[in-house]
């Protein structure tokens, strides 16, 4: 069996160890697990006569929706030397085209069914397993019959023809390249570490580029029959459909499917010996420094079972009283660390690893390493609390009944991915009612003694120690490891009982007065115009279960942040905001005080507002409009959590120089917005810098008296909405206009030409990125959705020509975007990783592509597979409670929003190849656009 608990470092990590003899998991007639749990009993298991299994579960949220997976049980721990990296060249190969769909034609057709590639079609390989994942917007019989024998031609009829083979050479190497990051380098790193002598370290999926290179095509098609055989598949398929209608149609388009050739190997057990303590250091330039102590114990393998479970879940619960007591530490001035945290993760059925790991403030790893070490060491000898464990299994249990009472509503993707996590990890898919009953089986009369106990034994031993460092370490590993001993050797005492705080902001006057209610019936909204001057939205639905979501707009945002103040507005929309806590209880405090409410409180900055909001539950609706009216009148911003944030200042821009990627998200923003710092990243002596006593400027400024704005939507009734706005937000004193400058609403799209600038990563990485200025949103909106609309002409051009045909790039990437707040700003843009010296090409390959739709109008076709994925997520969109909470932004005191949701669609269908053609060449102007190059830094 598979437990995962993930890990809190900021490295995630697959882990192996020798396995230890159990029974098998054992398999019924249908394909279902054998176990005590209790299956899902509205998910249908079958298996066909050749092996294949299915499960099928029928899901009307959203409608007419439905998710397919196809699991293959095999991933790159299975290639011989060899064959490294060809399970995942194979699932690029597969998706190319195969004995019934000619080269290129099995993406064509799924857009041309409304799935666009990337969110709607996609597939990924891991360590042991392959998954094809096709989101599908319509279940009629077309779409659905299109699906599953495209899925077939991908299970068994791939033909690898040469050709096609060196085609994809060149887009699987720039895959590469492009995750050749120091963040996988170091991942790489820690496992073998980790894993000394072990397989699993070197079977990363992407594969050895001398392989990607060279390999022929014996090589892939023995891989593929030795493993693409129908009793390794596993089909899934969730959604709005008949499901005996769907049962047949699995049954007819698999049944035929037979094994080719030998079935291949299985893979050996590891074989790790037990070692002492150990120290070992990771040097990059682009990695934060980071100590970590790991535990590497045997899988469990044992079949999933009640009791199984009951007993993996008291370690979990350790952790997680273990994580607030590293929050704890973390919120205070003297903290080391910006982070820590603990975390138990077993994969692949290799191994488990428990570990404590902790991202260090400057200079500060060995003070980091003892505060880690001397924390789970104290967690081991002295235990857990009664009441730290009661916390716990109470806010699991909410979440648990929560899950439960949205069953009815969970989105079909959401549903597949668990059902394919379960396949995957040999654990039994059940309801989240049957969930939540073996939970509360589970802790009843659980004590802080067993939990303890379970904690002690999953940390037995010593650890491997691990650090990375952006610069070598004063006297290398030896020192790395004295410092462990040194700590090891630190008496240590219980630590003090706490006394848990009350939430003190349960009134803020009397409720306020309604000046005015109106109805919006075209979209279902009842808007409300408080006495005090706040805005109040709120759409009911039925999507969701239980859920509401909460946003509250304050402010001008980007507007009323001034170019001195841009470098506080960064640090707070970083984490500052919330961290800081409020005036009458920390983060932490509050966290606790609210145990068993389901809320959030989450900060941003939009370029017209200053943003809030949380999701919760219409028994926790009071609680969450407190805590977001707590934050927007009384934000702390104490100065540990502000100086947790100036510590990051290096470790980000280490981070972002390592690569081009980095690089453009670092600059693009300023550049693009014609130098205007609202958008300019902070330097590190910016964010060394930085000002509290600014950023509390800021919050008594604007967001303490500037217009609010409240939209609400989800499981709630318009009345409910109004009484608890009404006192909380209606309540405060009367908001006040906020004028904006003449200046802060401008901005300039830059002057035409080329900027160049350098990373400090691999010699063979690059980025280009070219935009041609168009306009802002509101002024047109027709132009404006032809202008996405070519957005996505222009990203079927760029993968047609420079993935599909040059093998140039992994991942092209082009769209329109329009500010909906800046008159006449916006651009049309496209981007590629690749090589330095083809940058050029493609600059000069995006402006021929450009030429062609000014001179040609785009065919039928094409224009069909560019409008109806974008149709489609609209529609699927619109049956969410986050798209409509977005929409609705200003829907109040702009005329355009209402229009915009109303109206898209039809703008879309009616776009014409003409339209395209006019946008293409107002705006796709050679001599307008503005090019940027990011090439490696001279050595």
């Amino acid at each position: 069996m598979r437990h995962v608990h993930p890990l809190c470092a900021g490295v995630a990590l697959a882990l192996a160890a020798p396995v230890l003899a159990a029974a098998p998991t054992t398999f019924d007639a249908r394909g279902a697990i054998v176990s005590d749990l209790k299956a899902d009993p509205a998910v249908r298991f079958g298996m066909l006569p050749n092996g294949m299994r299915y499960q099928i579960l029928r899901n009307a949220t959203p409608p007419h929706n439905a998710s397919l997976r196809l699991r293959i049980d095999v991933g790159s721990m299975y290639e011989r030397e060899d064959q490294r990296g060809l399970a995942h060249f194979i699932e690029h190969m597969v998706l190319n085209g195969t004995k019934n769909v000619p080269e290129g034609e099995m993406i064509r057709r799924l857009e041309r069914a409304g799935l666009k590639f990337g969110p709607d079609t996609n597939a990924s390989t891991d360590f042991d397993q392959t998954v094809y994942m096709l989101d599908l917007p319509e279940t009629d019989a077309e779409t659905v019959d299109t699906a599953l024998f495209l899925l077939r031609e991908v299970a068994g009829e791939a033909t690898f023809a040469p050709s096609a083979i060196e085609s994809e050479r060149g887009i699987v190497l720039s895959e590469e390249r492009t995750r050749a990051t120091p963040q996988l380098r170091n991942a790489e790193d820690e496992l073998s570490y980790l894993l000394k002598g072990d397989i699993l370290p070197a079977r990363l999926p992407i594969g050895k580029t001398e392989v990607l290179k060279s390999a022929p095509q014996a090589a892939f098609r023995e891989f593929y029959d030795a493993y693409y055989r129908p009793e390794r598949a596993t089909l899934i398929a969730v959604g709005d459909f008949d499901i005996d209608a769907i049962e047949k149609k699995i049954r007819a388009q698999f049944g035929s499917w037979t094994a080719r050739g030998r079935a291949g190997p299985e893979l050996a057990p590891s074989r790790i010996a037990t070692r002492a303590a150990e120290s070992h250091a990771f040097i990059d330039p682009g990695v934060p420094s980071r100590v970590s102590l790991s535990w590497v114990a045997p899988p469990d393998l044992r079949p999933d079972s009640r009791a199984v479970r009951s007993e993996d879940l008291l370690p979990a619960l350790a952790i997680r009283i273990l994580n607030r007591r590293f929050q704890r530490i973390g919120a205070e001035a003297e903290a080391p660390f910006v982070f820590a945290g603990g975390g138990s993760s077993e994969q692949a059925e290799r191994a488990e690893i428990s570990q404590v790991t902790g991202i260090a403030k400057p200079g500060k790893w060995k003070e980091t390493l003892a505060a880690l070490e001397q924390e789970q060491r104290r967690a081991a000898r002295f235990g857990f609390t009664q009441a730290e464990l009661d916390r716990e299994i109470a806010e699991i249990r909410t979440a648990l009944v929560n899950a439960a009472a949205g069953a009815g509503t969970r989105p079909s993707n959401a549903l597949a991915q668990a059902m394919l996590s379960a396949v995957d990890e040999k654990t039994v898919f059940q309801s989240p009612a049957d969930v939540l009953a073996d939970f509360d089986r589970a802790v009843k009369g659980l004590t802080a003694a067993q939990v303890s106990a379970a904690y002690a034994g999953k940390f037995a031993g010593s650890p491997l120690v691990y650090l990375t460092a952006p610069t070598p370490l004063d006297g290398g590993e030896p020192a790395l490891l004295a410092a462990y001993q040194a700590s090891a050797g630190t008496p240590i005492s219980a630590g003090a009982a706490r006394q848990a705080s009350a939430w003190p902001y349960q009134s803020f006057g009397k409720p306020g007065g309604i000046a005015e209610r109106k109805q919006i019936e075209s979209l279902g909204v009842t808007t409300v115009h408080f006495a005090n001057g706040v805005r109040l939205t709120v759409k009911p639905t039925d999507f969701r279960k239980d859920e509401i979501l909460v946003s509250v707009r304050l402010g001008n945002g980007n507007l009323d942040v001034t170019p001195a103040a841009s470098v506080p507005a960064f640090m707070l929309a970083s984490g500052a905001y919330g961290l800081g806590g409020l005036g009458k209880i920390s983060q932490e405090d509050m966290q606790e005080a609210l145990t068993s409410k389901v809320f959030g409180a989450d900060f941003g900055i939009g370029d017209d507002a200053f943003m809030l909001g949380g999701r919760t539950r219409p028994s926790d609706l009071a609680t969450q409009l407190q805590v977001l009216a707590a934050y927007a009148t009384d934000p702390a911003l104490r100065p540990a959590a502000w100086d947790r944030l100036r510590a990051i200042g290096d470790p980000i821009h280490d981070q972002l120089q390592s690569t081009p990627a980095g690089v453009f998200n670092r600059d693009s923003g300023l550049l693009l917005h014609g130098g205007d710092k609202r958008w300019a990243f902070p330097t590190r002596q910016d964010i060394a810098g930085a000002d509290l006593a600014a950023a509390k400027a800021l919050t008594a400024g604007p967001l303490a008296t500037g217009p609010i704005e409240i939209v609400m939507v989800g499981d709630v009734s318009a009345d409910d909405a109004v009484r608890q706005v009404a006192a909380t937000f209606g309540a405060l004193p009367p908001r006040k206009p906020d004028p904006v400058t003449p200046e802060a609403g401008h901005i300039a799209f830059p002057a035409p030409g080329l900027v160049r600038t350098t990373h400090k990563g691999r010699a063979d990485q690059g980025l280009a990125f070219i935009a041609w200025p168009t306009s802002d949103f509101y002024s047109d909106q027709k132009r404006t959705r032809t202008l996405n609309l070519l957005g996505q002409v222009l990203q079927l051009r760029l993968t047609d020509e420079i993935r599909e045909k040059q093998g140039t790039t992994y991942s092209p990437n082009a769209g329109h975007s329009a500010s909906e707040t800046f008159k006449s700003y916006g651009y049309l843009a496209a981007q590629i990783e690749a090589p330095p010296e083809k940058l050029d090409g493609f600059l000069a390959d995006a402006a021929r592509i450009a030429a062609s739709l000014r001179t040609t109008p785009v065919d039928t076709d094409e224009l069909q597979r560019a409008r109806k994925p974008l149709i489609e997520n609209i529609v699927r969109q619109k049956a969410s409670n986050q798209w409509w909470l977005s929409e609705l932004a200003n829907v109040q005191t702009n005329p355009g929003v209402a229009t915009s949701i109303e109206d898209g669609i039809s703008q879309y269908q009616a776009i014409t190849a003409a339209d395209l053609q006019t946008a293409a060449q107002t705006y796709l102007v050679d001599a307008k656009a503005w090019k940027m190059e990011i090439v490696p830094e001279t050595k």
